[in-house]
């Protein structure tokens, strides 16, 4: 399984973040969540409602300033909104969504306004990115507390996808699990659509199990976990397979052009796992999950550095000649995967 990768200092996970909402959430008053992970933070945004705000004081304790809808936030706004006491919960929870401020600079007034965050409120800013050498997050870490809501780890998507699964009375096999968390890049939300829908399928056709062909048949093809294969039987140094595989492939009907450079993005990040060799590694400097990172890294693991190096550099150069007219598409793509097989060790 793969692990979770090192934190930022002053930054925690979403792991500890969550057992702290539910189990200490009078310990917590300012709040960054920063990342990528919507599904992850959705849940953060819901179980703090549950949290703080009463049954029907939503209207009157629980406030939004979402810039993406056009709202204008102001530390003047926010000072307001913290300073009233609220009305029908145990604290006023604000929540403020990509405020913009993250990349200037406060001024001490500012700053202050964030240090001083009444005991009677919550305040939850949300924003995709920072730049943790900033002073305005650098208060955050100081003042209160700063949450990397990125990819989920491995074992931890498994879990919930199972239990997604559970709620419709069905379960998943492991071959299926894969795939589908191959199919939809790891990313919860896009998960948790597919699993409704499939849950949808198999309740109309009676099936109580998930199994490959069921993902195969409800879901967007796997162009990913294809050229996975493509690439694991050119690292057995199985010519034969890997052609076959690109022929499945491509009675698929998936386009020639799109698995060409889909196969030269891969080489690309194979020579990132070969250098970077370790999983967690790979996906803190590529910026990719740790679930992905680390197929990367045992994929790369078949291949020498200067056999994938090679490879790369042969794929670009029959890129321009695809885009000139000068070799045939399909040609040019097989014979790429011939010498990613057949290369030096």
């Amino acid at each position: 399984m793969a692990k979770a990768k090192s934190l930022p200092k002053g930054v925690i996970g979403y792991k500890e973040f969550f057992t702290k909402l539910v189990n200490q959430p009078d310990s917590l008053g300012l709040i960054l969540l920063y990342g990528d992970e919507q599904y992850l933070i959705d849940g953060a945004l819901k179980t703090a409602r549950k949290k703080y705000i009463a049954e029907g004081g939503e209207t009157v304790d629980y406030s939004i300033i979402d810039t993406r809808a056009d709202d204008d936030f102001s530390f003047a706004k926010l000072e307001e909104m913290v300073s009233m006491p609220p009305w029908m919960s145990t604290r006023r929870l604000v929540v403020v969504r990509q405020s913009g401020v993250m990349a200037k600079e406060p001024d001490e007034k500012e700053i202050e306004i964030l240090k001083n965050i009444p005991s009677s409120a919550v305040v939850i800013f949300v924003e995709d990115t920072v730049d943790l050498r900033k002073k305005i997050v650098k208060t955050f870490i100081q003042s209160g507390t700063v949450v990397q809501m990125t990819a989920m780890e491995e074992d931890d998507i498994a879990s919930r996808v199972s239990k997604l699964f559970a709620k419709y009375n069905l379960t998943i096999d492991s071959r299926a699990m894969m795939s589908l968390i191959s199919r939809c890049g790891s990313g919860m939300l896009t998960i948790s659509g597919e699993v409704a829908k499939i849950a949808l399928y198999c309740q109309n056709a009676g099936f109580s199990r998930v199994d490959e062909s069921i993902i195969e048949d409800c879901c967007p093809p796997d162009l990913s976990g294809r050229i996975f294969d493509i690439m694991d039987a050119c690292g057995s140094r199985d010519p034969a397979k890997a052609l076959g595989a690109l022929n499945n492939l491509i009675l698929t009907r998936e386009p020639v052009i799109q698995i060409r450079v889909a196969v030269l993005n891969h080489l690309k990040k194979l020579i990132m796992a070969k250098e970077a060799g370790d999983g967690r590694k790979l996906a803190s400097e590529a910026n990719i999950n740790d679930f992905y990172a680390g197929k990367l890294v045992k994929q790369a693991g078949a291949f020498s550095m200067n056999r994938l190096i090679s490879t790369y550099l042969a794929a670009c150069a029959s890129d321009s000649d695809v885009k000139h007219g000068l070799i045939d598409e399909r040609y040019a793509l097989e014979i790429i995967l011939v010498k990613a097989a057949t290369g030096d060790r």
